[in-house]
């Protein structure tokens, strides 16, 4: 099996010599290295596993992410607990979180439920807005006026 420490020493080697296609195989397992990308397979085994790395994808994506947070006088908010408790993005676990990164908002957008003394109570925004930020966690135990969501404000 080929180990991490020898999937670098071939990466340098190969980046050093600027070697745009290379293939090594040892034992059950093979590795494919071609410019900006990687493959690994484990053959004969019940699972194939492949692992991808698509550097110029993941830095456009950065970038774009990047971009979006460096405009000028950007107002921002948060939404925050209204008490302390357990928050939770579903209602149930499993299901799909009641808003997500980039959604757009209205003060009457449920965004999550926090629970405390066993009763589940719903949060809403109280302001318009695109999330910007998720700041805690599923699951995840918040203080009173912990900003749960960072917004951009709309006007």
């Amino acid at each position: 099996m080929i180990n991490i420490d020898d999937i670098e020493k071939i990466m340098l080697v190969v980046d050093k010599f600027d070697v745009s296609h290379f293939e090594f195989q040892q034992e059950k397992s093979k590795i494919i290295i071609e410019k900006n990308r990687i493959h690994e397979t484990k053959i004969n085994e019940p699972y194939k596993v492949e692992t991808k790395v698509f550097e110029s994808e993941i830095e456009k994506n950065i970038n774009e992410e990047v971009q979006y947070f460096k405009e000028e006088n950007i107002e921002k908010e948060y939404i925050k607990a209204p008490f302390p408790g357990t928050f939770y993005s579903s209602k149930e676990q499993g299901e799909e979180a009641f808003v997500n990164l980039y959604d757009e908002i209205e003060d009457d957008t449920v965004v999550g439920l926090i629970e405390a003394m066993k009763l589940f109570n719903e949060i809403e925004a109280g302001v318009q807005g695109t999330i910007i930020d998720v700041l805690v966690k599923d699951g995840d135990f918040v203080e009173y006026g912990q900003p749960l969501f960072e917004i951009k404000w709309n006007n």
